[in-house]
């Protein structure tokens, strides 16, 4: 009863509730996400709409959304929770590109550190280094760089686990000449 008395006082007709019983604003459930941090890999719960969040183990600020790339940028780091999309007229030269996911169609030059998935079309090029779990290369795309796929491994020193790293183009032999 007194929370109804409660919610009938605002004038302003908003549902407002002080009791712990009553009706909350919060988000419920289905209404939150689960975001890794990319600075210091710790999962915290955010809302499904938020666009950006400091996390709360390092303070450091992240940005949750998706970046699709259609021309040519130039910047020195791109960071997102989200996934990076380089569409086929997309041109990208950066330092750093750190993300949620990465999606080639066009050019990428840069280091990329990718926390899911790295798809490659088959007109991209990507060229630099890439670590990622997972790689897809579509037929006829072009790879440049040092790759590591595969899941991290941190917990035992990742010597004995670590995965192979795939390089692009073929592999050195005794015969070439480096002089």
């Amino acid at each position: 009863m007194l929370a109804r008395e409660c919610l009938s006082e605002n004038a302003q007709g908003r549902r407002l509730s002080y009791m712990a019983g009553a009706e909350s604003n919060l988000p419920t459930g289905d209404d939150r996400a689960t975001v890794v941090c990319l600075h210091c890999g710790k999962p915290q719960e955010v809302g499904r709409r938020a666009m950006s969040i400091t996390c709360k183990f390092c303070n450091k600020s992240l940005k949750l959304e998706d970046i699709p790339i259609k021309t040519y940028q130039a910047r020195r780091v791109i960071e997102t929770c989200g996934v990076v999309t380089v569409e086929k007229k997309g041109n990208v030269v950066s330092d750093k590109i750190l993300c949620g996911g990465l999606v080639a169609r066009g050019k990428v030059k840069g280091t990329v550190i990718s926390h899911g998935p790295v798809l490659v079309g088959p007109e991209a090029e990507i060229r630099g280094d890439v670590t990622a779990p997972t790689l897809a290369v579509g037929a006829g795309a072009v790879l440049e760089g040092h790759y590591i796929i595969g899941p991290k491994n941190g917990h035992n020193g990742g010597a004995a686990n670590e995965p192979e790293p795939i390089s692009g183009g073929r592999r050195p032999s005794a015969d070439d000449d480096f002089d």
